[in-house]
């Protein structure tokens, strides 16, 4: 098995790799569907994995729109290097999102969209990344997730659905993706100043 694969790094680190297998096309499609993709100046990807949701967000985005990824796991870094390499991304944890935005001259973000594992996150975790999130996104801006259909019965998960209802506007839920392992939504949220 490749070492840098995402079913070996879910098996060698379950509780930071999120899945065995990587996002569908058809959930990449969803996530990436919203209003105005095509229209933002700025995209940050978080933990993009291998790159399933990139290459969707490359497709829709403006070709002079900002984009770059963050992913803290260095193993699954370099296949995302392999697959991306026009892609910038930073080994970072996205904790560090509001820096690293600085460092690319943003002061706000237009949107962010999350491969994280977000169900996995202590509570702890799971407050400092929406405040890293929230403090850089822009005041009309979109944050994006998905959560697997399983996840909103585990505490984390309830968790984190009413955390998102505490740091945005307006939350909304795609229909569940069928065509992806494991079944999948959209988290859809804007953040209105």
């Amino acid at each position: 098995m490749d070492r840098n694969s995402l079913t070996f790094q879910f098996l060698k680190n379950p509780f930071t790799v999120g899945a065995c297998c990587p996002s569908s096309p058809f959930l990449a499609q969803e996530i990436t569907s919203f209003t105005g993709l095509e229209n933002v100046s700025s995209i940050v990807e978080l933990g993009p994995g291998t790159g399933a949701l990139t290459g969707a967000i490359l497709k829709k985005k403006a070709p002079d729109a900002r984009f770059f990824a963050v992913e803290l796991n260095v193993s699954v870094l370099e296949t995302f290097r392999k697959n991306f390499p026009e892609v910038k991304v930073y080994n970072e944890s996205a904790v560090n999102l509001p820096e690293i935005a600085r460092k690319e001259g943003l002061a706000r973000v237009d949107t962010i969209i999350s491969g994280l594992p977000w169900a996995l996150f202590p509570d702890a975790l799971q407050n400092e990344l929406l405040s890293a999130i929230t403090s850089t996104l822009a005041g009309d801006g979109w944050f994006c997730t998905f959560s697997y259909i399983h996840c909103p019965l585990l505490p984390a998960g309830r968790l984190f659905r009413k955390k998102l209802d505490e740091n945005f506007t307006r939350v909304e839920t795609s229909s569940v993706v069928w065509k992806n392992l494991p079944p999948a939504f959209v988290y859809r949220c804007r953040k209105c100043s």
